[in-house]
């Protein structure tokens, strides 16, 4: 099987034509041509995840941030350099995989065992963030708890925006990554924001309560899907540990 029969496989369920105009997604690096016998999925290309796939024999790599993101007059990254010279490809699907029925947001509210509601707000950023619910009330405490311990976010922060930690809340949005971009939908359609990388302002204006846990805990639980996706074309697949991620090693909660 080619890069190219691959690529196509992702394409009927994560279509690159969901992406943002600023986003570079699809096909990034390699000879579409080339046969692919193992694929590595990460949520990242980093120089470990590079380094993994060379040591395991992995001559594809599926991510969800891209490596490159706008035109290149040089060619001197050492990853790129590195993955061109041990032959290895790279598709990469990001804010598509985020708009797909079934993507991003649909893993986090699987993980987290919430019912999904419908989209958050309308247009273009229509399916970029859910509206969920659990099948029985929850406090904002009780909530906090367990993001924290179904996505292992050791650093959530919990910004209660003025109300009592034992406030039931009804309607959730939900936005993996960095959310700030459906703040202001939130608050109009939910009781509560789900997501990562919040800034401090954003924190202070909010009228609702947000849970920020984190860009990388909010998108890992995504790369399962990956791996569903690519279950038809019968290659070995393997997601990317976790503990080995350049985050998770170089990040300290003091």
């Amino acid at each position: 099987m080619t890069i190219a029969t691959v690529f196509a496989q992702l394409e009927r369920f994560i279509p690159t034509a969901l992406a943002q105009d600023w986003d570079n997604v699809g096909h990034l690096i390699g000879d579409p041509s080339r046969k692919v016998k193992k694929i590595l999925i990460s949520l990242d290309v980093t120089p470990n995840v590079l380094e993994y796939a060379i040591q395991k024999g992995f001559d594809l790599i599926v991510s969800h941030h891209p490596l490159i993101f706008r035109p290149l007059k040089t060619v001197t990254n050492p990853v790129i350099l590195k993955m061109i010279e041990h032959k290895i490809g790279l598709i990469s699907m990001h804010t598509n995989f985020d708009a797909a029925i079934g993507g991003v947001n649909h893993a986090l509210a699987d993980t987290l065992g919430f019912e999904i509601l419908e989209s958050l707000g309308l247009g273009e950023a229509r399916d970029i963030g859910l509206i969920c619910s659990w099948r029985e009330s929850q406090d904002l405490y009780e909530i906090a708890e367990t993001v924290k311990e179904k996505l292992g976010a050791t650093n959530l922060k919990l910004w209660t925006a003025g109300l009592s930690e034992r406030t039931e809340i009804r309607r959730i949005a939900i936005c993996g990554g960095a959310g700030g971009s459906v703040l202001a939908m939130a608050e109009r359609e939910t009781d509560l924001l789900i997501t990562g990388d919040i800034s401090y302002h954003s924190f202070l204006d909010s009228r609702i309560p947000i849970i920020d846990a984190g860009h990388f805990a909010t998108e890992y639980p995504a790369l399962k899907i990956l791996q569903e996706y690519l279950a038809p074309t019968g290659l070995p697949r393997e997601i990317f540990p976790e503990s080995h991620h350049e985050w998770q090693l170089f990040m300290r909660y003091l």
